[in-house]
């Protein structure tokens, strides 16, 4: 087994453990981030064609898996999209399936999750702001969309002194000057949060995995007190597997949410925000 290269100091290998020589998009081990990753892509494409195929009145099998997963993201994305959430779905839809699968992969001895890896997850951090901001703009208008980034115009009454006219001027004038740095740096921080949010807890469920691993193999080869003893990690790795479906479809969801939220934010109008109950945010 060839431990795979780590050039960058603190960055996890994107290869797996489970070495199977070959040559794939540069890497000298076959199973690794890129290649599972397309495994990934691959399997969904299967799964979806397969569900289409025999489509029926009363749906069944996958046909039902799929139409219950369609049901529940569109369920999620009217209230909180409007009325561009059909035109987003694509979109939600498929960034839940690949991340839940790709997390997935990382309970598989011998495979790594694609989600372990920082740059995996900043590529579909980047797909989320760009939507964010292009839509945006694109639907708004680049001066009206800018304009969400400045503070609502505060002005006194007529009749009041001049001293409190001069100090809510001030004010405004300052908020003016804040308020689009505190914005510009929250629009910054979002891909950021949604790349190490994933990162984190995928990287930390892969390291709990791995220390079961290790105490198996370290019990097992002691004295047969420690033989014994190496069931209690075998037992509790298979509670951290369980707990690892879990922790995966909470992750898929929140990342999916959050873009929902994301995106919403950015191209629904003012009335639309009405309508659905919501207090339009500056």
């Amino acid at each position: 087994m060839i431990a795979a290269e780590n050039p960058v100091p603190g960055i996890e290998t994107a290869e797996s453990p489970l070495s199977v020589h070959g040559n794939f998009l540069g890497f000298d081990n076959l199973i690794n981030v890129s290649s599972v990753a397309l495994f990934v892509f691959c399997l969904l494409l299967v799964l979806f064609l397969l569900a289409r195929r025999n489509l029926k009145l009363i749906p069944t099998g996958l046909q039902n898996f799929f139409e219950l997963s369609i049901d529940f993201v569109k369920d999620l994305a009217d209230p909180i999209v409007g009325k561009h959430a059909e035109f987003f779905f694509p979109l939600f839809f498929y960034l839940f399936f690949f991340i839940f699968f790709c997390n997935l992969m990382g309970l598989i001895p011998g495979m790594v999750s694609p989600t372990s890896r920082v740059d995996m997850n900043v590529g579909m951090a980047l797909i989320v702001f760009l939507s964010t901001h292009v839509w945006g703009i694109k639907e708004k208008g680049l001066l009206k969309y800018l304009a969400h980034f400045l503070p609502p115009k505060v002005s006194a009454d007529p009749k009041s002194p001049l001293a409190l006219k001069l100090m809510m001027s001030f004010i405004y004038f300052a908020l003016c000057l804040m308020m689009p740095l505190i914005h510009i740096a929250g629009e910054l921080i979002k891909p950021v949060s949604l790349t190490m949010r994933l990162f984190g807890n995928m990287m930390g469920k892969e390291k709990v995995l791995g220390v079961c691993i290790i105490l198996v193999l370290f019990f097992w080869n002691g004295a047969p007190l420690f033989k014994v003893m190496s069931s209690f990690p075998f037992l509790l790795r298979v509670a951290i597997v369980v707990l690892g479906v879990f922790i995966s479809f909470i992750q898929a969801f929140v990342f999916m949410l959050l873009a929902m939220v994301y995106i919403g934010g950015a191209v629904q109008g003012h009335d639309e925000h009405e309508e659905a109950g919501e207090p339009q945010h500056g």
